[in-house]
């Protein structure tokens, strides 16, 4: 289980280039070693093996919207350090929590189209 209460490193972001998933790799300071994605939101058509648009995964696992799990994470991002310092990076993450706290992110669910 990682531990969430300690402060989170983000070593490397990583975009896609599917509009928009980007994926952390991180690290807290217990040197648990995980990796959160922000999967897109803007394409809603996708077959039924791909990760939920608009949707949080941690370590290939979905994290339940308004949970407790997610709370703390997204508290931890928001004040994580980003290894790299660089300002695109931290306006993807920024983006990225910002459309986590709106109602939109409960909303859009229903958009998802599911293909064969």
């Amino acid at each position: 289980m990682i531990n969430f209460n300690s402060k989170i490193e983000i070593k490397e972001i990583l975009a896609w280039m599917d509009g928009g998933s980007i994926t952390l790799k991180c690290k807290n300071e217990l040197d648990q070693e995980f990796e959160i994605e922000f999967v897109q939101n803007v394409s809603w058509e996708v077959y039924k093996d791909q990760n939920v648009p608009g949707r949080i995964y941690l370590n290939q696992k979905i994290v339940t919207q308004r949970s407790h799990l997610e709370t703390q994470m997204i508290n931890q991002l928001r004040s994580a350090e980003i290894k790299s310092k660089n300002l695109l990076d931290q306006k993807m993450l920024d983006e990225k929590l910002d459309y986590v706290s709106t109602d939109n992110y409960l909303k859009y669910q229903t958009k998802i189209k599911w293909l064969n």
